[in-house]
């Protein structure tokens, strides 16, 4: 709440507000940079904004402004608090002799979007493409060049040679890392050259995150591939993990409006986490530190996979 107004009509508004058994916690901040970072991290949903001549306009009876600061990764639960604060402010009519004088038709509703002002549907598809095609390229190349290889024997003399099974997986993520790096760079620069979406934030980051997703990617391809005896049976299963993990990433829809326990499964997937840092450096100018979240858990499931992987190679050994 940021309430520039000392007069009775905003305080009115807020005893409303209060009262209501939809708005649980009700702060104060003094400016809007400080609502704006609550916004970021989700400690709020709607920042209220009274101008310092609101209960003035409210005398006079002219149409005075409140404004809503919505967070808009919650769609459906914004857009139901926004209909709660209109009939809060509209309520305002019945009780003073200033509304029922001017006779207000109707609330006017003005939009305006942050970090995509025209909701120009490629700024939000076209960087997810990066994450997404990188997702699909290198889990598959890692699985079926082992299913391959495993095919032809070579594979079972690798497991017999001198090298450990750390290093043989350790050597088959390779392949995968560079085939992502050069895939997420040419869509990197068709995206930002070509489509014309702009890029905001650090491309230092955007490479550390997109190496480490890239050695996620090829872990998980790794680990499929060690429970796979054909290529047909690697590329199976990796079409079986990788469309419920597009689906669950926040690809086409948000992962906020998803039912808890999806939003739960899909922390174990790391194209849900390098979606929102691709989100936040095209968009949003994020800086390590905040994507550091994101890259810890993509880094948590690229170590789980690894082992994974690797146990099943020494069984095999």
């Amino acid at each position: 709440m940021i309430n520039e107004d000392s007069g009775y009509w905003s305080q009115e508004v807020i005893s409303r507000l209060r009262g209501s058994p939809t708005f649980r916690h009700i702060t104060f901040e003094d400016d809007f940079k400080k609502a704006e970072e609550a916004i970021n991290r989700q400690d709020v949903l709607v920042v209220i904004h009274f101008q310092n001549d609101f209960s003035a306009k409210v005398e006079r009876g002219v149409p005075a402004e409140v404004q809503l600061l919505l967070d808009g990764r919650r769609s459906n639960t914004a857009q139901i608090l926004t209909q709660y604060v209109q009939q809060i402010v509209q309520g305002l009519a019945t009780v003073t002799p200033a509304f029922v004088q001017a006779k207000p038709s109707r609330v006017e509703v003005e939009e305006l979007n942050w970090f995509n002002p025209n909701l120009d549907f490629r700024w939000f598809i076209l960087p997810n493409l990066i994450g997404t095609i990188n997702f699909l390229m290198g889990m598959i190349i890692t699985g079926l060049t082992v299913a391959r290889e495993r095919e032809l024997g070579t594979f079972d003399q690798m497991l017999v040679s001198p090298a450990s099974p750390v290093e043989i997986a350790c050597g088959k993520l390779i392949p995968g890392c560079v085939v992502g790096l050069v895939h997420g760079t040419i869509f990197f620069f068709s995206i930002i050259g070509f489509f014309k979406v702009p890029f905001v934030g650090s491309v230092a980051v955007l490479y550390v995150t997109m190496l480490l997703f890239s050695l996620s990617v090829s872990s998980i391809g790794l680990m499929v591939s060690s429970f796979a005896s054909t290529q047909q049976q690697a590329f199976l299963g990796c079409f079986t993990v990788g469309v419920p993990c597009i689906l669950l990433s926040g690809f086409m829809t948000p992962v906020n409006n998803m039912p808890m326990f999806l939003q739960d499964l899909s922390q174990l997937n790391p194209l849900r986490h390098f979606i929102v840092i691709l989100q936040g450096l095209f968009l949003k100018d994020i800086t390590m530190s905040a994507a550091l979240d994101s890259s810890a858990r993509i880094a948590a499931i690229t170590a789980v996979s690894m082992l994974c992987a690797i146990w099943m190679f020494t069984r095999k050994a």
